[in-house]
C-alpha cells in the first residue's frame, strides 16, 4: 500500500496524534516507511518530537528483546546439555559392568553415539536460534536506518537542538 498523506498512515497505525507515537507503534511506523512517498514521510518525522531518540530507544527495545530471548534459551540450552551429560554417564557405568555381552556394549554404544547426535542437533539449533535473532536485530537496525536515510533524505534533523549540533 501506498500512502498519499498522514491520515491513511495514522489510520493504519490507529493512532490519533504522531506527538504521543509509543514505542512499538514507532516500530511499525518504521517498518512501513517504504510504504510512503518521501514527502509524506518527512511531513510526519518533522512532528516527532525528537526523531533521534524515538530511533535510538526503540532500537535498544529490540535490542533488550533479542538478549532476553538469546538468554533464556541459552538457561534452557544448558539443562539440555546436563541431561544429556547425566545420560552419557549413565551409559559409561553401565559399559563398565561385568558380564557384558559383545552385543550389549554394541547397543551401549549405539546409545551412547545417539545421545551424542541428539545433543548436537541440539546445540546447532540454539546456534541456529541466535543467528536469527541476531539477523533480525541487525536487520531491523539497518532497515530503519536505511529506510530513514533513503526516503528522508536527510532534509530531518535526528534530534532536537540546534542545527549546527547534527
Amino acid at each position: 500500500m501506498n500512502f498519499k498523506n498522514e491520515e491513511e498512515i495514522k489510520q493504519k497505525m490507529g493512532i490519533e496524534s504522531w506527538r504521543n507515537l509509543s514505542r512499538e507503534k514507532f516500530l511499525t511506523f518504521v517498518s512501513e516507511l517504504p510504504n510512503m512517498s518521501k514527502e509524506v514521510a518527512i511531513k510526519v518525522v518533522e512532528q516527532f518530537p525528537d526523531f533521534k531518540s524515538l530511533v535510538l530507544d526503540s532500537l535498544d527495545h529490540v535490542h533488550e528483546q533479542a538478549t532476553g530471548a538469546v538468554a533464556i534459551n541459552w538457561k534452557s540450552q544448558k539443562k539440555v546439555h546436563k541431561a544429556f551429560a547425566e545420560y552419557r554417564g549413565i551409559l559409561g557405568r553401565e559399559l563398565d559392568r561385568d558380564g557384558l555381552t559383545s552385543e550389549d556394549r554394541f547397543r551401549i554404544l549405539g546409545m551412547l553415539r545417539e545421545a551424542i547426535e541428539k545433543e548436537a542437533l541440539k546445540d546447532s539449533e540454539h546456534k541456529a536460534f541466535v543467528y536469527k535473532v541476531v539477523t533480525t536485530v541487525a536487520g531491523f537496525a539497518l532497515a530503519g536506518a536505511a529506510a530513514a536515510a533513503t526516503i528522508l533524505g536527510g532534509n530531518v534533523r535526528m534530534g532536537g537542538g540546534d542545527p549546527k549540533d547534527t
